[in-house]
């Protein structure tokens, strides 16, 4: 393991950033889209600025709540082989989850998610080796009001992995938690090794929505993990500069961090700073630019070093529609600047324009990146029998190394085995079919969705699966 972490700021200025994030908590203040939690707050000792929803928060109460937090806990799965300790100083890969729109693998041709691409995203990711927690794709196929439950549904058919997941509806959270304890085997079950990881978000400038609020609640209640993720666009809702910007995505995460702990002290959480650059020329929020880079890297420093909590970081990550040189490019400095910062979690694997579309091929290219950026974490190993003294002083008899018995011993040591790159010479690749990277990570999807099958489902919860999903509809039909 590496031993000296990347950092991007000094230690005056993290603590900078930390003590102006604790003043516009206490000056500026938080607005809380929540009436009950409103009442909380004050409860807990903030104030209320002028009878609106404008909560001020006061440092000892930030503080105090902060020394709560945990920095590891356990992620849960449905296959016990895929279980991990979050916050153990490994990197665990996330495919990027949330759009509804793919890359059809055979024509190119940009279209909404079926339902089939939900399962056969799901498939993948159930099968890749550096990517250890799945997030779906949202099909367009089925009712709206159910489209999620729907999504976790599928995904809990078609992988054994963790599961990362956000509400598209509010109030689809209560079958969301009857999901969880099914899979996992009833409450206390779930608080142990919970299956799935819940994502909500601030809303810039400065707000926390209801649903974020009651997620919040409900994760608490039941020791769900929550990853708060903060996206400010740097020049629109954030400020422009770099720093403001994460400033800004600091305060909003900090204050529902510092909520959750005030309610559920330990409440498993995890930091997620995700800045947005505006870019002034085009009006285009950018989230693959090297500032984007620098910012989720100083945001991996802050999570770490200040508030001593897991993070989970956008990498590899590019704003280019297709998967070209520029998302090779981007994916890479994306993925290494935060890992060599010490993030525990790398998102966005399948992703391209910036998060807005699905890519299978991607998908395959950026496990790939993944496991690279892994084994330059680990760093060399040096002891006597890795520097090989023997080795060098035969060397000087024998000429070469090749056949020697340290070479024999230690061939495959600390060396990483891409599957997709190539390393032949030019008439191999060229009898091969001379298939671009694209190329080749198309024929091992192709692979993969034809022979990877996922642990199958009990047929208890395949019943109560399907229960929950009635009764969902059964309601939201009535609403």
């Amino acid at each position: 393991m590496i031993e000296q972490k990347l950092k991007i700021l000094s230690k005056e200025q993290a603590k900078q950033i930390h003590e102006t994030s604790l003043r516009v908590l206490q000056e500026v203040g938080l607005e809380i889209m929540h009436e009950e939690a409103c009442r909380i707050w004050l409860d807990f000792g903030a104030k209320q600025k002028d009878g609106s929803g404008r909560i001020l928060i006061p440092p000892d109460l930030v503080e105090n709540a902060l020394r709560n937090v945990k920095s590891s806990f356990v992620c849960g799965a449905r296959e016990e082989k895929n279980e991990f300790l979050l916050g153990d100083e490994k990197i665990y890969g996330r495919n990027g989850g949330g759009p509804g729109q793919v890359i059809d693998l055979d024509t190119a041709d940009l279209r909404n998610a079926t339902t089939k691409d939900a399962a056969d995203y799901a498939r993948l990711v159930d099968a890749l080796e550096y990517t250890q927690i799945a997030a779906p794709v949202y099909e367009q196929e089925s009712n709206a009001k159910t489209r999620d439950l729907n999504t976790l549904a599928c995904m809990i058919r078609n992988t054994s992995k963790h599961i990362n997941i956000r509400l598209l509806n509010p109030d689809s959270l209560p079958f969301f938690i009857q999901m969880a304890q099914l899979v996992s085997g009833g409450d206390e079950r779930l608080k142990q090794k919970p299956v799935i990881t819940m994502l909500e978000s601030p809303v810039a400038p400065l707000k926390h929505p209801a649903v974020l609020i009651d997620t919040i609640m409900a994760c608490g209640s039941h020791g769900i993990p929550l990853e708060i993720c903060s996206m400010p666009i740097a020049g629109a809702t954030g400020p422009v500069t770099l720093a403001g910007s994460l400033l800004m995505s600091n305060v909003e995460m900090i204050g529902a961090v510092v909520f959750g702990q005030l309610l559920y002290p330990g409440m498993p959480m995890i930091f997620a700073p995700r800045i947005m650059v505006m870019d002034m020329a085009s009006g285009y929020a950018l989230t693959g630019s090297i500032e984007n880079a620098l910012l989720v890297t100083a945001g991996v420093q802050l999570a770490k070093d200040i508030y001593h909590m897991p993070v989970n970081m956008h990498g590899p990550y590019t704003d280019s529609p297709i998967s070209d040189c520029q998302a090779g490019i981007e994916n890479t400095y994306f993925s290494l600047l935060p890992a060599l910062a010490g993030a525990d979690i790398l998102t966005g694997a399948g992703h391209l324009q910036g998060g807005l579309v699905i890519n299978f091929a991607q998908l395959i290219i950026d496990d790939e990146i993944i496991g690279m950026v892994n084994r330059c974490r680990e760093g060399i190993k040096v002891d006597d029998e890795m520097l090989g003294f023997e080795a060098v002083a035969d060397s000087i008899e024998s000429g070469n190394l090749l056949t020697h018995p340290h070479t024999l011993q230690h061939y495959r040591s600390n060396r990483f085995r891409p599957k997709l790159v190539t390393r032949t010479a030019r008439s191999n690749w060229q009898e091969e079919g001379s298939k671009t990277m694209d190329g080749r990570a198309k024929v091992k999807v192709r692979h993969m969705l034809e022979t990877h099958q996922p642990l199958p489902l009990d047929e208890s919860i395949e019943k109560g699966i399907s229960d929950i999903l009635e009764e969902a509809e059964q309601k939201f039909s009535e609403g």
